[in-house]
Order: structure tokens, then sequence, then C-alpha cells
């Protein structure tokens, strides 16, 4: 099962939560610090990098052109 991250609506605590298709589907979850169930999923974004030798940091990001890109990790 995936990994899904959520923001409360409330006291804005992000939380992750492990949830089947089914589970998505009823939606009913709670904030793991208030127990609110006014939560949202956020969509995280991810970076891909197509540089080469990624393992000592000196390929540039293929998308940004950056040595330091924060979406890369690298």
């Amino acid at each position: 099962m995936p990994n899904y991250t959520f923001q409360c609506q409330d006291c804005f605590a992000k939380t992750e939560i492990k949830a089947s298709i089914k589970d998505m589907e009823k939606g009913d979850f709670i904030c793991d610090k208030c127990g609110s169930h006014h939560i949202k999923r956020i969509f995280d974004g991810f970076g891909l990098c197509k540089g080469n030798n990624l393992s000592t940091n000196t390929s540039d990001c293929a998308s940004c052109r950056s040595k330091n890109c924060s979406s890369c990790n690298h």
C-alpha cells in the first residue's frame, strides 16, 4: 500500500497515511495530532534527475541545470 501525505486544516500538522485505494475512496482519515477529520491530501511533487554520476554530486539536473537542486536532492 502506498503512503499518502495529508495536512490537517485545523492544526496544519502533516500526517503520513498508508492507505489502499479502497481506503482512499472512503476518505475517513483523522489527524494524528488533534483528531480532526478535516484533513486534505497534499500532492507532493518529485524531481527526476537524468544526469550521470549522481553519487559524486557532479552532475547537473536535467530539468533545472543546477548542481544544488532541492527537488533532485543532490
